[in-house]
């Protein structure tokens, strides 16, 4: 439902931090622009445990104080899904200007639980999607803490295995035979975070609208409006409580692949990624963070959440609750970037992730 950020980007930022502090000398104009190889390895229940390698291209435009990156990766993962990626996160202008792109290929073993809110468990079923994602947003600085931009989005699917028992195989659902999204829209935020890994203070509001029409070269007619309100607060020294709430709101005939969803290493930790999917969804969720000593800390988490066909169905007494409880080692503690082992507890649900950065 929300934007999802992945463990890999993380360990990007992190050598990009390392290897071109915020202050102090400019390594890289000294050295130039500089290729990284590294490692992958994360854990959650919709990969199990995913390895693979990556190469990190790090430059810095004339004037820009952020170093910008070109990245490839290829992940293979326990669960016998296979990823491979090339993104693009790009300063120019001084860093008034942001280029983020991002290609990705993928066959990706999934489940499908049914469309709904209430789908028993006993709808689960397997299936294995092979897709190629184009993502690019150009944003501006508009003024301080607040960015705008023209975002694009493309997405081909095609089945390559379907239960033929099962919901899938009937071609009732929108795209259970695969097809093409193509939309265009914007991004619109405002970030006043004092770090983005960690927060300690600040908020960060971002409002995306997307459309997707046949006539751009897709399958489909629909559009997306996703909202994330995230707040911070230093309650003690190093203690913090982080809150989130958001909603994506969709319209049209929207792949079933693509629905609102939630679960998850982000949003209502507990529960699969997509366990409930429909065209409408909100959450809301909150962390509180505790230093304990030397570079370990703990936190404790919990959330609500909700899909449904439409906006007037969503009701308080529909929302599904998850808790949990997690582990946290500073990798970088100037940059706050975090490894994090969380096991979080739904309805008849459970989950453990192991990845870094925080869940939000």
């Amino acid at each position: 439902m929300l934007l999802r950020s992945t463990a890999l980007i993380a360990v990007f930022m992190l050598i990009a931090s390392m290897s071109f502090g915020q202050s102090g000398a400019d390594t890289l104009r000294a050295s130039g622009p500089t290729i990284y190889p590294l490692p992958i390895f994360f854990y959650t229940p919709e990969t199990g445990a995913a390895g693979g390698a990556a190469a990190l291209l790090l430059y810095r435009d004339h004037g820009s104080s952020r170093a910008s990156s070109i990245t490839g990766d290829i992940i293979y993962t326990q669960k016998k899904q296979i990823i491979v990626e090339f993104s693009g996160d790009q300063y120019f202008s001084r860093g008034v200007y942001r280029l983020q792109t991002d290609l990705l290929g993928q066959q990706y073993p999934n489940k499908l639980f049914g469309i709904g809110n209430n789908t028993p468990s006993g709808s689960e079923e397997d299936y294995t999607p092979k897709s190629f994602q184009i993502k690019a947003t150009l944003s501006a600085r508009i003024m301080p803490n607040v960015n705008v931009g023209p975002s694009l989005r493309y997405e081909s699917v095609s089945m390559r295995e379907v239960d033929p028992t099962r919901l899938i195989a009937t071609r009732t659902l929108t795209g259970s035979t695969g097809g093409a999204s193509s939309g265009l829209g914007f991004v619109a935020n405002w970030d006043s975070r004092d770090n983005t890994f960690a927060a300690y203070t600040g908020s960060f509001y971002q409002f995306t609208a997307l459309f997707y029409q046949k006539f751009l070269g897709g399958d489909f007619n629909y559009s997306d409006f996703q909202f994330d309100l995230r707040n911070f607060f230093e309650v003690t020294k190093g203690q913090v409580l982080a809150v989130q709430a958001g909603a994506e709101l969709m319209g049209g005939d929207v792949p079933f692949n693509n629905l609102a969803r939630f679960g998850g290493q982000n949003l209502l930790r507990g529960y699969y990624d997509g366990r409930y999917r429909d065209k409408n969804g909100a959450a809301l969720q909150a962390e509180y963070r505790v230093p304990v000593w030397w570079r370990f800390g703990v936190v404790g988490f919990a959330g609500i959440a909700q899909v449904a066909d439409r906006v007037a169905q969503f009701g308080l007494n529909r929302f599904w609750f998850a808790a949990g409880a997690g582990v946290r080692f500073a990798w970088s503690p100037e940059e706050r970037i975090n490894i994090r082992l969380d096991y979080g507890i739904g309805s008849h649900s459970d989950g453990m992730y192991i990845t870094v950065t925080e869940a939000f």
